[in-house]
């Protein structure tokens, strides 16, 4: 029994022990697993007791051999002794076991911190994957939406091209069978013409000169006092030949001089163009004497454009001399405008130069004048200048009250104030002024295209009248004088030019005997 208290007494020692290690500082954070200790030591003292003293030690024996530490007693014959050392030992291994299990424990509950921290880092970087997923989801229905409008928009300028294609081609076909008819037309026209040549030259060929015929004398006269011809084949034949070949040498004269006069309009009208391009667009002033130069070389080189063939009859002479009339008039109003908007040009240059310069517009008439003036007003201003100099210099040397200087300083924006409107009204008069001569430029050119359109219908009229008149079965006294005033001089001079080409048709006519033996036309 002694024995049996000794071993109890060293085992509680060592639970005691055991107990106040498991509390060390290092295992502090854990202190709360000393409570089952507590408990544990509290079932330990319940556990083992005098009477079951030898179970107990077996059960210790039992689970130290499963633990793989050697028991601390021996038995034998005589009874059961106890090894201190042996169990000392024993409760070393149970404590370092302990703290192994302890650390263990440690390292697993930071390794499940570390676990739980890793976890939520994951769901934070699973919900932003997820945001980024929805919105590349919601980009990709965006780009699909895009894609879809311009595949719409791509088939609509397909079909707008395929549109633009077919009309291409449609207008391609129209023009290409409108060339093909044209062609067609020219060809016919030149088969017509070659045929007309053709039946006019045989009719050239077939004329025959006039035979000499026997001369009647005291012939019976006709009333109208003209004589009777006899009646034979030649007299009875229609001169249908004849009367077409003058209508197209006529129409031939016409057209050639048609042609030219169109040329020589043109050549004006493209003249006119150019130059009023170019004063419309330069804006640099121009000397007097290189306007004189040019318009005297431009007089010059209209006068060598201007062609004269005096071997023409007295109709085209007629037509040539009323064409340059025209021409002539023309460019001399051209040339007065022209010099005209260049005054005014020159005159706006002026202008701007003094707005630059905030000087005033010096006309050419009075030039020496206008510089002396500008000398002394060159003057004045130095002489000004050195007084403001002066006056700074000494408000700069003396203190001046800063009410006075306000003062001064607002004479002074009040002057340059007034100044700056005088010369801004003078300004916008001059600027009125150039408008108002631009809109006289402008109302001029309008009746120069007026008094042209009234000119080419007056002109027509008389081309109709004058091939009216030209039929060689007309009457001289059936002209009539254009009623327009711009075409007087040209009915005077038609009328003097018409007597002579009519006195040899009538001459014409006796010869080829195109007037019948009664007197009326054979053609009506």
């Amino acid at each position: 029994s002694g024995m049996k208290k000794f071993v109890f007494s060293k085992f509680t020692k060592v639970s005691g022990l055991s107990m106040s290690l498991s509390l060390t500082p290092p295992l502090s954070q854990f202190s709360q697993s000393s409570l089952p200790l507590h408990r544990n030591s509290h079932r330990l003292s319940t556990f083992c007791t005098e009477h079951n003293l030898q179970e107990c030690l077996s059960h210790i024996s039992q689970e130290v051999s499963l633990l793989g530490l050697s028991p601390g007693w021996t038995e034998s014959d005589s009874g059961s002794q106890l090894n201190v050392v042996a169990v000392l030992n024993c409760m070393y291994d149970l404590i370092q076991l302990h703290h192994r299990s302890l650390r263990t424990l440690e390292n697993m509950e930071i390794e499940q911190l570390k676990l739980s921290s890793s976890m939520d880092f994951l769901k934070i970087n699973n919900t932003h994957l997820k945001e980024e997923v929805e919105v590349s989801k919601r980009q990709n229905m965006g780009l699909l939406e895009r894609e879809r409008q311009l595949q719409l928009k791509l088939k609509s300028l397909q079909n707008c091209l395929k549109n633009e294609k077919e009309e291409v081609q449609k207008l391609q076909n129209i023009i290409s069978s409108r060339a093909c008819q044209f062609n067609h037309e020219m060809k016919r026209r030149e088969r017509e013409f070659t045929k007309l040549k053709e039946r006019l030259n045989q009719l050239l060929a077939d004329k025959k000169d006039r035979k000499p015929a026997i001369d009647v004398l005291n012939n019976i006269g006709r009333a109208d006092g003209k004589r009777s011809l006899w009646k034979t084949e030649k007299t009875e034949a229609k001169h249908e030949g004849e009367m077409y070949r003058t209508l197209l040498n006529n129409y031939d004269m016409r057209q050639r001089e048609m042609v030219l006069e169109n040329a020589e309009l043109r050549k004006v009208m493209h003249q006119m163009k150019k130059e009023m391009v170019s004063i419309l667009k330069s804006r640099k002033l121009i000397p007097k004497g290189e306007n004189y130069d040019h318009n005297d070389t431009q007089a010059a080189s209209d006068e060598d454009d201007e062609v004269f063939d005096p071997s023409k009859e007295s109709l085209e002479l007629f037509c040539i001399d009323a064409r340059e009339k025209l021409t002539n008039s023309i460019r001399l109003q051209w040339r007065r405008l022209k010099s005209h908007v260049e005054r005014l040009d020159s005159q706006v240059s002026l202008t701007q130069i003094s707005e630059s310069n905030n000087d005033d517009v010096v006309p050419r008439e009075n030039h020496e004048e206008e510089m002396d003036r500008l000398k002394m007003e060159i003057q004045r201003c130095k002489d000004f200048i050195q007084k403001q100099q002066q006056l700074l210099q000494k408000q700069l040397s003396c203190v001046c009250n800063e009410d006075s200087v306000s003062l001064q300083n607002d004479g002074y924006m009040l002057q340059e104030k007034k100044r700056l409107s005088e010369e801004w009204k003078s300004l916008e008069e001059q600027r009125k002024s150039f408008e108002r001569e631009r809109r006289n430029f402008t109302e001029a050119a309008i009746r120069l295209s007026h008094e042209r359109k009234i000119f080419e219908e007056d002109r027509g009229t008389w081309l109709k009248q004058q091939f009216l008149s030209m039929s060689p079965f007309g009457n001289s006294k059936q002209l009539h004088v254009p009623k327009s005033a711009s075409a007087l001089l040209i009915g005077e001079s038609f009328l003097k030019s018409v007597s002579l080409t009519y006195s040899s048709a009538a001459d014409l006519e006796c010869e080829l005997r195109l007037i019948p033996e009664n007197g009326y036309n054979v053609f009506t």
